[in-house]
């Protein structure tokens, strides 16, 4: 009896329930299942915020298309013609249509005077040449005669030939129309290489250079101006033709052209001085020069060498 004594005043001391517990006893639980559902509630919010966030973040924005204006799209036209017809000489558009074809140069002797130059291309068992002093307007003379018959060619061509029955037309199968390709028409000639072509023929016809440019005028460096003698000299017969004549007037210059190359040979120098021009022939270019000298001081200056040297 006493161990159970002992056994009874151990145990714990009974739960003492009010009175609005004891008549609503699923109360508590209500309360612990409401704080449960809005924990839940908040974390759905949560996550439909989160996937919001996300969505909104991932979404790609495209650019919006705006219409192009008329003259814009002109330019733009423009500015991709030029970049496919830009000028071109016959003898680049051959090597970037034939790489690998060998252009052949052969010189010879014409009329025992100069060397002339041959250049020869020999395309699909045709040979085509051209001959010039130089040996790239030799090339270029073959290139251009080779390239005026392709296209030649090409002009004389006659387009394929239309079904002259219509009938015919209906009648083919759908595997033949569906095999034919769709879209614009295809063509393998290089009609751009012969635009750059006409364009630079175009240049050199007209005989245009292209613009330089000017640079700012505090930039330009005028050379010195170099005053020659104020007064002629007393007795000019001391001095040589030219270098009296120079001295007069500094910058002077003097062209030189071959008249005959053959024995006995023939030079001609001209100059020009206030809008004339004097002329002066002789069996070297030296002696030419002096003769142009010689008229010039006589000119203006009223002085003639040959009476000095014929005392």
């Amino acid at each position: 009896m006493h161990q159970q004594s002992v056994a009874l005043n151990n145990l714990p001391p009974p739960i003492q329930y009010t009175q609005s517990q004891v008549q609503n006893p699923v109360s508590q639980f209500s309360e612990v299942s409401a704080v449960k559902d809005k924990n839940n509630m908040i974390k759905n919010k949560d996550d439909q915020c989160v996937d919001e966030s996300t969505s909104e973040k991932t979404e790609v924005k495209w650019p919006t298309k705006r219409k192009i204006n008329k003259k814009e799209q002109k330019k733009r036209l423009n500015a991709r013609m030029r970049r496919l017809v830009c000028p071109k000489s016959p003898l680049m558009v051959f090597s970037e249509l034939y790489k690998d074809v060998p252009i052949k140069l052969e010189d010879r002797l014409h009329n025992n005077n100069f060397v002339v130059f041959t250049a020869s291309i020999e395309i699909d068992g045709q040979v085509y040449t051209g001959d010039h002093v130089s040996k790239t307007q030799a090339k270029q003379k073959a290139c251009e005669n080779f390239l005026r018959v392709m296209l030649a060619k090409k002009m004389n061509e006659r387009p394929e030939k239309k079904d002259e029955c219509f009938e015919e037309s209906k009648i083919e199968d759908e595997s033949v129309t569906s095999s034919k390709p769709k879209g614009p028409p295809q063509e393998d000639f290089p009609w751009p290489h012969f635009a750059s072509l006409a364009m630079h023929n175009l240049i050199a016809h007209w005989e245009l250079q292209p613009v330089t440019k000017v640079m700012p005028e505090e930039t330009v460096k005028t050379p010195p101006k170099v005053g020659g003698m104020k007064k002629f000299p007393n007795k000019p017969e001391n001095y040589n033709p030219v270098q009296l004549l120079h001295q007069m007037s500094p910058g002077i210059q003097f062209t030189e052209t071959t008249i005959n190359s053959n024995n006995p040979s023939c030079f001609e120098v001209k100059c020009k001085m206030d809008g004339v021009t004097f002329a002066g022939k002789g069996s070297t270019k030296k002696a030419a020069k002096k003769e142009c000298a010689i008229a010039t001081i006589k000119y203006f200056w009223n002085f003639d060498f040959h009476t000095v040297e014929k005392k």
